[in-house]
């Protein structure tokens, strides 16, 4: 008979998929762990950032006064915005110290000024020009980038603006308006323009605008710069002129009576005197502007992180959201790369005419008129070509320039050598005839032999006796020789010179000599007394009516 199993006992239940259910949980628990570990370790990172965890870095930023308000504020936002570079939180500090002040700090490599604030890893100059005068290898990095711009005026009353506005005065104009009388523009008893120059960019534009003007060179290049009629432009205006110890000052000296007041003009900005009670006026020619340049500054004393928040800066700074915040100051929007402004040569050569003014050249002309200076030399003769290239220099010397003519040989005034033809005097309508007539109507004599010397003599010691204060006095000696046959040798000639120069009193020797070597004693005599010695195959030669002009309008 079969048995059964009893009804009583369980199954039992297979360990396998419970194995696999427990190993999954596991699995799912370990990736949902893993997740969790990654979202806080970048959770650390990015606190870990935030936190700057190469710590703060700061820029010190030097900008001109003149537009130091919206720079500060502009700082101001970026520090805020809590930026990051390289790992660093940074922070932009502003100080501000007038451009030319900067000028010379920079310039100054041994040693830098206190004074100054801390040396700048970011510079936002007045002007391209400013920066122009310290550009040397290795101090500025690339092209500065403009933040702003703002024409360069004169700031004036409105009755002087409108009389120079009627009679359409030109930056040329300017110097003789500053040295005569506003009268001719019907300001009867306002006296002469009476331009204050403060030292400054603005000032230094004006002046290569008046250089640029006279010597129809635009921008005002090095050599046009050292030209006598630029010179004595740049002189004229410059020679006692109110010097105020800045702009501010000049313009509120400015005041609505002529009669009282220093100062009737000045150069600025326009932004400038928005709020001077000033009108601003462009005389007619080129137009000088402020262009406020950002130049990143490079050195032992600025980091590669400095450089980087310093370029981040100027970004912020020609962005819209600051642009609208420079034109509510009244400037103008910044432009895309420098203005044509005069080299670095040119600019330093107008600071010092500024500085060291010379109310152009008085100059004292010997010329030979021995029997050798009959050669002809092209199609005339030596001295035919002497004179014509005198007349011709003639036509272009200003007004307040002097100039005289002696004439030198043997025996031409009796026993003396030398010949007084025309006194050296200013240049007035009738002395500008008496040269003209002189010069070409001067013979050469039948005597090839000449005395120099003794002339040359003779005419310093008359030079230095009538010296003319604030311009440059001079000798141009003009010869083919010299066949001095005097007593007079040349060291003795120098030992002469020498006893006669007064050092209050310097006149210049400057020395031409037509197809022959001249003398050691010529040379060294032009080389004692600071002149030139120039030496010219021919006289019929654009280069001989070149070294004439030159001698006799150079200060």
């Amino acid at each position: 008979m079969g048995t059964h199993r009893s009804g009583t006992r369980s199954r039992s239940i297979s360990k396998g998929p419970v194995i696999a259910a427990s190993v999954l949980v596991l699995v799912l628990v370990a990736v949902f762990a893993w997740f969790q570990f990654s979202d806080r370790a970048d959770s650390t990172d990015v606190a870990a950032a935030a936190e700057c965890v190469e710590g703060p870095a700061s820029l010190d930023v030097t900008v001109d006064p003149a537009i130091a308000g919206p720079v500060r504020a502009a700082a101001d936002a970026y520090n805020a915005s809590k930026p990051r570079v390289r790992d660093h939180c940074a922070q932009v500090k502003v100080s501000a110290r007038p451009s030319a002040a900067l000028v010379a700090g920079l310039a100054d490599t041994a040693q830098w000024d206190p004074a100054l604030g801390p040396k700048p890893g970011l510079w936002i100059a007045d002007s391209s020009r400013s920066i122009d005068l310290v550009r040397v290898p290795g101090l500025i990095e690339g092209s500065p980038a403009s933040i702003a711009t703002s024409p360069i005026v004169l700031g004036v009353p409105e009755a002087l603006r409108q009389a120079l506005e009627q009679h359409q005065i030109t930056w040329a104009d300017l110097p003789r308006l500053q040295q005569g009388s506003l009268g001719e523009l019907g300001l009867s008893g306002w006296g002469g323009l009476r331009m204050a120059l403060p030292t400054g960019d603005a000032t230094t534009a004006a002046a290569a605008s008046i250089g640029a003007a006279v010597s129809g060179t635009e921008p005002l290049s090095e050599q046009a710069a050292g030209d006598g009629q630029v010179v004595a432009a740049i002189s004229g205006l410059a020679a006692g002129a109110p010097t105020p110890a800045d702009l501010m000052t000049a313009m509120s000296e400015i005041t609505a009576d002529p009669t009282a007041d220093a100062v009737h003009a000045v150069a600025a900005t326009q932004q400038q005197l928005g709020t001077g009670g000033l009108t601003a006026y462009r005389p007619a020619g080129s137009a000088p502007v402020a262009d406020y340049p950002a130049a990143l500054l490079s050195g032992p004393w600025v980091d590669k992180t400095q450089n980087l928040i310093a370029s981040r800066f100027i970004d912020f700074l020609r962005a819209p959201e600051q642009a609208a915040a420079l034109a509510a100051d009244g400037f103008g929007p910044a432009i895309g790369s420098a203005p044509a402004n005069p080299p670095k040569g040119a600019l330093q050569k107008v600071q010092s005419t500024l500085a060291n003014p010379v109310l152009g050249v008085n100059a004292t002309v010997l010329l030979d008129v021995s029997s050798s200076m009959s050669t002809a030399d092209g199609s005339t003769t030596r001295l035919a070509n002497a004179g014509a290239a005198l007349a011709s220099t003639l036509q272009v010397i200003p007004p307040d320039f002097g100039l005289g003519l002696w004439t030198f040989g043997k025996n031409l005034d009796g026993t003396n050598p030398y010949q007084v033809q025309v006194p050296t005097a200013l240049l007035s309508d009738t002395q500008r005839n008496a040269f003209g007539s002189a010069v070409t109507s001067t013979k050469a004599t039948q005597v090839s032999a000449d005395q120099a010397y003794p002339s040359v003599l003779a005419a310093y010691r008359a030079a230095v006796a009538a010296y003319s204060p604030g311009r440059t006095n001079s000798i141009l000696l003009i010869t083919d020789g010299p066949d001095d046959d005097s007593s007079l040798t040349g060291p003795a000639l120098l030992s002469q010179i020498t006893a006669a120069t007064d050092a209050g009193r310097p006149v210049r020797i400057d020395v031409i000599v037509i197809g022959g070597e001249g003398t050691q004693t010529l040379q060294t005599l032009s080389q004692q007394t600071g002149g030139t010695y120039t030496r010219m195959a021919s006289s019929n030669d654009l280069g001989f009516g070149t070294a004439v002009v030159k001698a006799l309008t150079t200060p």
